[in-house]
């Protein structure tokens, strides 16, 4: 059964005749997907080989000017942060594509629909606070906070950001999830997930509005204070050979410059989400490229610029201020 001559409007499709009897053809929204599904592939790879760089070669990392704590810090940014892109497959994406419309119209998987939007919220807050972690962190070394200070957070907020996400998240497996259909320019068919909690409660959405704007201006003011310490010592560092701290500072420097143009437009699709703009749907249709450059692009750009995972070093005369400030 088709609708594509009624205009389509947001509503929930759980139990409707109509949504019963959908059949699934391939369509643009699929395909897009699928294109998603390849292009995230190698970058989840690409922290595969991180984190098991981390976990097998810290004599080799000590060894170097790259302080454990912003690797560490910057493997749980990135975990959260694939969960996260998992979580938003299949909260928003697979459903955009019409593939299980019929499936929840007609048998109304409370549970599997409930653990889903939980676990998106959850990922969300979480990988929220650990993008100000590592930011805050890279800042703090290069302000010269000292290494056992920086140890110390990172034993100690790991697990408060962790758990803050776990509670924040909790109140949306309180109450019963459904498939709500899109407007243009979804097709018929086209649902995401949503829970009955953040649907009828508009401080839900207020709370993330606030929990994004405030990261987002959190990690401006961060590269405000990394851009104001890294010029000046500029003049030192031109002074000097294109040695391994000067490229791993540079990796550092750019790694938090790509992730703060994702959060600005994070942050403004919440903004808008609240003010309910005409053309949100639009907006919602965007906005998994952004997610998806926070996460890939920050990845690999980490990976392929950091002289660390190379299996030769470069020359390792590197001064003693250098080890001490990165």
């Amino acid at each position: 059964m088709s609708s594509s001559t009624t205009p389509l409007s947001y509503k929930n499709i759980m139990g409707n005749p109509e949504y019963q009897n959908f059949e699934f053809t391939v369509n643009w929204i699929f395909l897009c997907v699928v294109i998603m599904v390849c292009y995230s592939i190698p970058p989840i790879v690409v922290f595969g080989r991180i984190a098991f760089f981390f976990f097998t070669k810290k004599s080799k990392i000590k060894k170097n000017v790259l302080r454990i704590e912003i690797f560490y810090s910057f493997l749980l940014m990135q975990f959260w942060n694939i969960v996260l892109v998992f979580a938003d497959f299949a909260m928003f994406r697979m459903p955009y594509t019409t593939i299980f419309t019929r499936y929840c119209a007609t048998e109304n998987p409370q549970t599997l629909l409930k653990c889903i939007v939980f676990v998106y919220f959850w990922a969300a807050y979480a990988s929220q606070l650990f993008t100000v972690l590592f930011c805050a962190l890279r800042v703090a070394i290069l302000y010269l906070v000292s290494k056992n200070t920086t140890e110390r957070i990172m034993q100690v907020l790991p697990p408060i950001i962790i758990i803050f996400g776990l509670a924040a998240a909790l109140p949306h497996f309180s109450t019963d999830a459904y498939c709500m259909q899109l407007v243009e320019p979804y097709i018929y068919g086209s649902v995401l997930i949503i829970s009955k909690f953040h649907s009828m409660n508009s401080y839900v959405i207020i709370f993330n509005a606030f929990i994004y704007v405030s990261v987002t201006l959190t990690i401006i003011a961060l590269n405000g204070l990394m851009m104001i310490k890294v010029r000046r010592k500029k003049l030192i560092n031109t002074l000097r050979s294109a040695t391994q701290s000067v490229r791993i500072e540079r990796t550092l420097t750019g790694t938090m410059i790509i992730l703060l143009f994702p959060m600005i437009v994070s942050c403004l699709i919440s903004i808008g989400e609240i003010s309910r703009i005409s053309y949100f749907s639009y907006i919602l249709l965007i906005r998994p490229l952004f997610i998806d450059a926070r996460v890939h692009i920050v990845t690999s750009y980490f990976y392929l610029t950091n002289p660390v995972f190379r299996s030769k070093s470069p020359h390792s005369s590197v001064s003693h201020m250098s080890r001490v400030t990165l």
